[in-house]
């Protein structure tokens, strides 16, 4: 969960906030709570042109368990990852606002992630921080039928990756335990999102 609010023109404050719990028993599980605050600015360039950056800090706690490989010979590899850590990030983006209720959009967001706690099956791991490197393309639809400036939801559909500043997987010069390896390795995903704009809520509400 995330909420926007811009107390001038061209400053922009964010801040985020997740908890997701994981109660069953299976081996294969995620748990972990983290927020964010960032601070940032954005320009119009043009009518159809919207371009910003922002910078913010964040701490996270999380814990995790699954198994990789195995699937027709030998046996898979078990992970059970406990970390804490503090973050400091980054990100510029570009939106195109194609019509009224579709615009399409860029971002590259870099996080420096400083480990406080990190254990893979209860042993230490050696790895104190790593810089990771995202790019995203991502498009946004107002829905509703009434005119686009007048409605209050959004939903957002993103593809990205997330890779590690200085990692080569392929290099015969570097051996990485198999818990720091994973961790490292590059990753693709996919997002959706939904987006309220209260204030047109309220327009709403004071018109009808």
């Amino acid at each position: 969960m995330a909420a926007s609010y811009s107390p001038v023109r061209h400053l922009l404050v964010r801040a985020a906030y997740s908890n997701l719990r994981d109660n069953s028993r299976d081996s294969t599980y995620y748990r972990g709570h983290q927020y964010d605050l960032a601070v940032g600015t954005y320009w119009r360039l043009g009518d159809q042109w919207l371009v910003g950056a922002l910078g913010g800090i964040g701490q996270a706690q999380s814990t995790a368990a699954y198994s990789k490989g195995g699937f027709l010979f030998g046996y898979p590899t078990k992970y059970e990852f406990d970390a804490r850590y503090n973050k400091v990030f980054g990100e510029a983006y570009g939106i195109l606002q194609a019509s009224d209720a579709l615009s399409f959009g860029a971002a590259y967001h870099v996080t420096q992630v400083n480990f406080t706690h990190l254990t893979n099956l209860g042993s230490p791991l050696d790895l104190s921080s790593m810089t990771r490197s995202e790019p995203m393309v991502f498009m946004r639809v107002r829905l509703g039928m009434d005119p686009a400036e007048n409605r209050p939801v959004q939903l957002q559909a993103g593809w990205g990756t997330s890779s590690t500043f200085g990692y080569n997987e392929k290099d015969p010069n570097q051996t990485y335990d198999p818990g720091v390896r994973d961790l490292k390795q590059n990753r693709g995903y996919a997002t959706i999102g939904m987006t309220v704009f209260p204030h047109f809520l309220f327009r709403k509400a004071q018109t009808n």
